[in-house]
């Protein structure tokens, strides 16, 4: 089995090292991943890589999509309360 690498920027699922497309959701995978050695110089060890935040950032906004749209189907649905107008 190999070991998780990185995530789904869409669904947040596992991915192993070099798969090219999402396994649940298909999604190309956007970020390349290098073997850890080589991501970080010696020189950026003292903090997070500008890579790893706009992968966070990518992820935590897709997150915020994915809950943005339950919340709107969750307030169409018949049978539960209605929307302030």
């Amino acid at each position: 089995m190999s070991s998780v690498a990185h995530y789904c920027q869409k669904c947040l699922a596992a991915n192993p090292l070099g798969q090219e497309f999402c396994a649940r959701c298909g999604t190309r995978l956007m970020i390349i991943v290098e073997p850890l050695g080589a991501r970080y110089d010696a020189a950026d060890a003292g903090g997070p890589s500008e890579e790893h935040l706009l992968e966070r950032i990518s992820a935590l906004e897709n997150r915020l999509e994915r809950l943005t749209e339950k919340v709107e189907r969750a307030l169409d649905t018949p049978g539960s309360p209605a929307k302030a107008e």
